[in-house]
């Protein structure tokens, strides 16, 4: 497996068959006849074997952009056996086949170092996934619909087992041309398909603009219906490389479409409200800051050299001043004050890179005050406040100077220099800057003259910047693709920042730390002291299990399950799920809710049909049909059913029958790309004890007649039903990547891994400091995924431990020694 070059041809071919007849053997049993999967799935696979056919080393791009977003698990209700593993399947088919092939030249090869630690991280790996996997439970019980059985190691087993099978095809495929070529596009495209559904959900459900709502997004991640960060890794990882296409593009619209995209993907970052993963950024910023600051923008075209003290303190001075006004400014005079803020500056930084006519600054600024005092003066004042905002005078004439201010600046050739437009340039800068302090003073008042005018003055000083030898900015590609980043970050990180929840949030960061240090301390307690679990864990995926039965606190937390009837006359082998509800002993706890996706219409009559049986004291079945994305619901149509007592003389473990009729209301309603997602939810609750309610033969009728719900009777247990814990995570995560490869992988897991991350940490460095701003991103990429994995078990989601291993894999790469040159006679 971790063999240079390919593997034997029959060995290769046997293997491309396993996984043709695998993948068709999946798509024969998948739930692909519920909703739109079965078209995506139905064009897709198709597609994507013809580009593997056309052009084999399209996996590299294929795979990155669909690992993130070929996730249909809360319509399939699949989530042990994902989509992206039957793309996997052929994707190892078509490979493999190759393989088996003609022999051609390795295009990457991995060190003796590399090769050993991929080998000890195999072997760990194994012992960690036969010790959680061992026993088997027997066939007749259920093992894909939950975390509780061993099962769940082959789930999280599954992604570095993945990572090994596309080895021998990264080592054909992955050298650095094609990683650029196909790699890098592929991670791009899969950050804005999910930056892109991120800011769908905010739109869709509490409003983009709607900053002190708790509503906290999950993107199309099925992996967080139990809590987690799989957004906030994924994030991590490939935020870094938003900035890479940022800085290598060459032209205008590549980096204008570098830049919006670098806007999308902070939008969702801060959309997130996740301080794990602010500080990831903020880890990733730095390592480029550092790398920027030892090779300054502009250094082809001057002397290379780092620049001088003095200019970087004073760059990092004139950053850290702007920053803090712009978030004075922020909590005075709001969006509107900020904005303008931030465009005055970005005037200040265009204008200082031009050689300013200042013999002619006296008359510019005086003709500016006086014609900004006449417009000032003949604007009218609207009455009342219903006209529209931006007719407002200081909006209008601030707008007015800014489009004033680009013209004059828009390139030109030798035209844009004269000082003729650079006079008008002025004018209107001068304008700009008396209309900032006018948008303070009618937002505000008095108190934001103050901040106004220090923007100013900053907006001034920068002005100087082309009297400096040498100057701290050039008006070239790099420095524009700095100002606009730092712009963006500016213009998102303030508002969230201020917001009642991020400030809720930053708030309670020390109690969460001991709430998340508590956890940990179980967690170790929860851990067997043998030799064997601590030297090889106590298995891959076994904490949930664990946490279920040896938690210290004695909680009980709420499952779902599927069985069959057994021994009952006229019921064998009739299926159900099996519903219970959480016993704590500190309160009710966290409701684990079933849910299925429904299309419903809004204000119609629907009824509701299920059978339905219970036990232990009192449990309460909540149904209802709610908007929801994942987690948290949204508007909620309660649906009035109660579970009757059992009759007198009626035997135990009688099944009852009930139908009721409610109406939709507003549910369904909406325009087609924004309208929210309905789901049925069910749910038992009960007393602090837990207790057990189980279903059967749920439908749910429109008034046509139509059947909404699929596999209502469960004949295909868990197919079309999902599930999610809105709230309580602990249950579900060790919540921490360290620690629970200790836990579950033992020390021998743990030191493998900390010994291939190190080896691939160090390579990336040392690319980076010889120039190479690819290996540069990657290193912030793995650097900002461990910080984040500082407070979350991130290899519990395994598309997103595939994407990290696979990244682990391409920086380890290596390009293959050059053939000897033949020696030529004398």
């Amino acid at each position: 497996m971790l063999a240079h070059a390919a593997l034997p041809g029959l060995a290769a071919r046997l293997l491309a068959l396993l996984a043709g007849a695998a993948c068709m053997l999946a798509l024969r049993h998948y739930p692909l006849d519920h909703g739109w999967p079965a078209l995506l799935f139905a064009t897709l696979l198709p597609t994507y074997f013809l580009l593997l056919c056309w052009r084999p080393a399209c996996w590299l791009f294929c795979l990155p952009a669909l690992l993130p977003v070929l996730d249909l698990a809360p319509w399939t209700g699949w989530f042990f056996f994902e989509e992206i593993d039957v793309l996997l399947l052929l994707t190892v088919a078509c490979g493999y086949w190759r393989l088996g092939g003609r022999a051609r030249p390795a295009a990457a090869q991995l060190s003796p170092a590399s090769r050993a630690c991929l080998l000890l991280c195999s072997l760990a790996w194994l012992a960690a996934l036969l010790r959680g996997v061992l026993p088997l439970p027997p066939p007749a019980v259920y093992a894909w619909d939950n975390y509780l059985n061993p099962y769940n190691s082959l789930r999280l087993g599954k992604a570095w087992a993945w990572s090994m099978l596309l080895l021998p095809l990264l080592l054909r495929d992955g050298n650095a041309a094609a990683l650029r070529r196909y790699a890098l596009p592929g991670m791009l495209a899969g950050l804005a398909m999910v930056s892109l559904f991120a800011l769908w959900e905010r739109a869709v459900f509490p409003g983009v603009m709607n900053l002190s709502s708790d509503y906290r997004i999950t993107a199309p991640f099925s992996a967080m219906h139990t809590g987690g960060a799989a957004l906030d890794g994924y994030l991590a990882l490939s935020l870094p490389f938003a900035g890479l296409w940022l800085a290598r593009a060459r032209s205008r619209w590549p980096a204008a479409l570098a830049m919006l995209l670098l806007a999308l993907a902070l939008h969702a970052a801060c959309a997130t409200f996740s301080r794990g993963l602010y500080a990831a950024v903020a880890a990733a910023v730095l390592l480029a800051l550092w790398h920027v600051l030892r090779t300054p923008p502009g250094a082809a075209r001057r002397p290379a050299g780092p620049l001088p003290a003095g200019g970087m303190l004073l760059r990092l001075l004139l950053a850290g001043l702007g920053t803090v006004l712009l978030v004075t400014m922020f909590s005075l005079a709001g969006y509107r004050g900020l904005l303008a803020a931030v465009v005055m500056l970005a005037a200040s930084f265009v204008l200082a890179a031009r050689s300013l006519p200042w013999r002619l600054a006296p008359a510019t600024v005086l003709c500016a005050l006086c014609l900004q005092g006449l417009l000032a003066g003949w604007w009218p004042e609207p009455a009342g406040q219903q006209a529209a905002g931006w007719l407002k005078g200081p909006y209008f004439l601030f707008l007015l100077s800014a489009m004033l201010l680009a013209g004059a600046l828009w390139p030109g050739g030798a035209a844009s220099k004269s000082p003729a437009r650079l006079g008008l340039a002025m004018m209107a800068w001068t304008m700009l800057a008396c209309n900032l302090v006018w948008i303070g003073w009618h937002w505000a008042g008095a108190p934001a003259l103050m901040p106004a005018g220090l923007v100013v003055l900053l907006a001034m000083l920068m002005l100087c910047n082309g009297r400096l030898r040498p100057p701290l900015w050039r008006l070239d590609r790099a420095s524009l693709s700095m100002a606009g980043a730092a712009g963006i970050v500016l213009l998102l990180a303030i508002p969230v920042s201020a917001s009642y929840y991020a400030t809720e949030r930053f708030a309670t960061t020390a109690f969460d730390m001991q709430g998340r240090l508590r956890h940990w301390r179980q967690v170790l307690a929860m851990q067997p002291s043998d030799w064997g679990d601590q030297l090889f864990g106590i298995g891959m995926g076994s904490f949930p299990a664990t946490y279920y039965w040896h938690n210290p606190q004695r909680e009980v937390p709420a499952s779902i399950a599927y069985a069959e009837e057994v021994g009952q006359p006229g019921n064998a082998g009739n299926t159900y799920v099996r519903l219970a509800s959480p016993g704590y002993s500190a309160g009710y706890g966290e409701l684990l809710r079933l849910l299925q996706r429904l299309p419903v219409q809004p204000a119609t009559r629907y009824t509701l049909a299920l059978d339905a049986r219970r036990s232990g004291t009192m449990p309460v079945l909540l149904v209802r049909l709610c908007q929801r994305q994942l987690l948290y619901a949204q508007n909620c149509v309660p649906i009035p059913l109660r579970l009757r007592l059992p009759q007198p003389g009626e035997p135990a473990g009688t099944w009852q029958h009930y139908e009721v009729a409610f109406d939709s209301a507003w549910l369904g309603a909406g325009a087609w790309l924004l309208r929210p997602p309905v789901q049925l939810e069910l749910a038992a609750s009960g007393t602090a004890a837990s207790s057990v309610i189980e279903l059967d033969n749920l439908s749910l009728h429109a008034p046509g007649g139509e059947e909404l719900i699929a596999n209502g009777r469960f004949t295909q247990a868990n197919n079309y039903w999902f599930f999610s814990s809105d709230h309580h995570h602990l249950p579900w995560h060790i919540k921490s990547l360290a620690l629970q490869l200790l836990v579950e992988t033992g020390w021998c897991g743990a030191l493998s891994m900390l010994g291939l991350l190190a080896l691939a940490g160090l390579r990336l460095l040392r690319q980076a400091a010889g120039g190479d701003q690819g290996a540069l991103a990657c290193a912030a990429a793995l650097l900002g995924f461990l910080v984040v994995g500082l407070f979350d078990s991130l290899l519990d989601v395994p598309r997103i431990a595939l994407l990290c291993y696979l990244m682990l894999l391409c920086a380890l790469l290596q390009p293959p020694p050059s053939p000897p040159a033949e020696s030529t006679p004398p």
